[in-house]
């Protein structure tokens, strides 16, 4: 049979699967070169045509994550197992409403390129074994392409986790994390070092036309052209501070923390003021990218909900630990009982962080404002 599977066409494998082993839905994608988006072009038991609009990047998404690592992903419990509020980023999951699913990836023999998906749209205890007898069968290849073979990206032992499952399960967190702030910082770099350094270089050529041809009419037209790019470049600016402030890598928590007050300054009219008794102090990556994650969060709580007209963010250090406090003069809230107010994720998200650098996050909130605090043991760059 793992013959026959290697030289099936997509089409008879994505049949193949779905009948061999009760899949309610299975999906082949390949991505055109290596680097480019995964589209998923087969499939079997799909409920619409949506997920073939669905293109992955190297790290977003399933497809993209198996793209980017090399690694199968293997999920037998989504409700249980992966946070509601991150659906939106395996879109294929939301789209056919899969429970359980395992991803492997294709490879050319030299780069992954393609992935293939299986799922079910239930929750059963035979689901894995059917997943792992997948991995078996497709050890020699699949539609022409080897499937690499490995540790696979587990997000969760089966019922009953000991111990060692909480682990795994932590691992798997950890991993979907880095691979998704890795993919932050390289679009962001590529908004600031390429999309942006191309417009410039337009704004260039708009400004020789108009010194070849300094009439009024001429000028009028390229002034209104440096003024719309100047609109998009300051658009692309936002978006990649957004996304991760190249100063977060290049000089350090701090810093990264005072770019994304500059923009929430512009956006939301609230003064921030940012308070370093660190002397600029550099931590591990790591720690520095979920502490900077804890503090934007808060930050923007601050500026969109507290009312307050300032907020104030200072770092410093206390016995070995980091410790960062977010303040405003706003309104206050029940930090018990929380109102929902946007995703509904911003504080469950933070004390996820905090305890992932083995961090405390601390909540003191009344009518004259809040304070956020986040106290970690300081991990220091290698």
């Amino acid at each position: 049979m793992q013959s026959a599977l290697f030289e099936m066409t997509y089409s008879q494998a994505v049949e193949h699967l779905c009948a061999t082993y009760g899949f309610d839905f299975t999906a082949i994608g390949i991505a055109p070169e290596f680097g480019e988006a995964l589209q998923w072009k087969y499939a079997c038991g799909n409920t619409g045509e949506r997920f073939r609009r669905i293109a992955l990047t190297p790290g977003r998404g399933i497809g993209g994550i198996v793209l980017k690592t090399g690694r199968s992903m293997l999920l037998t419990d989504i409700d249980n197992q992966l946070d509601p509020r991150d659906f939106s980023s395996y879109p294929i999951v939301f789209a056919e409403d899969l429970r359980s699913f395992c991803c492997l990836p294709l490879s050319d023999g030299v780069h992954v390129i393609g992935a293939v998906l299986c799922g079910f749209r239930t929750v059963d205890e035979s689901h894995e074994a059917a997943f792992r007898q997948l991995i078996e069968d497709t050890k020699d290849g699949l539609c022409g392409f080897s499937v690499p073979q490995g540790d696979v990206l587990n997000f969760a032992e089966l019922s009953g986790a000991n111990a060692h499952g909480q682990a795994d399960i932590q691992d798997g967190e950890l991993a979907v994390n880095r691979i998704q702030e890795e993919e932050r910082r390289r679009l962001a770099r590529e908004l600031h070092d390429g999309l942006a350094q191309e417009l410039f270089s337009v704004s260039m050529l708009v400004r020789k036309i108009s010194t070849l041809h300094p009439d009024d009419e001429t000028q009028e037209l390229t002034n209104t052209a440096n003024a719309q790019i100047k609109r998009v470049l300051d658009d692309i600016h936002n978006l990649s501070v957004e996304l991760r402030p190249l100063a977060l890598d290049d000089l350090g928590l701090q810093a990264g923390t005072r770019s994304q007050a500059a923009l929430y300054q512009k956006s939301f009219g609230v003064e921030i003021i940012v308070v370093d008794e660190t002397d600029g102090m550099r931590f591990d990556p790591y720690f520095e990218t979920h502490a900077y994650r804890i503090t934007q969060e808060a930050l923007l709580n601050a500026c969109k909900y507290s009312g307050s007209e300032l907020v104030r963010i200072t770092f410093n250090t206390i016995d070995n630990n980091l410790v960062i406090t977010i303040c405003d003069e706003g309104c206050g809230f029940d930090a018990t009982h929380p109102t929902v107010q946007g995703t509904g994720g911003g504080l469950p998200g933070m004390r996820e962080r905090a305890r992932i650098i083995n961090g405390t996050l601390l909540i003191d909130s009344d009518e004259g404002g809040t304070c956020i605090t986040l106290r970690a043991p300081i991990a220091l760059e290698e």
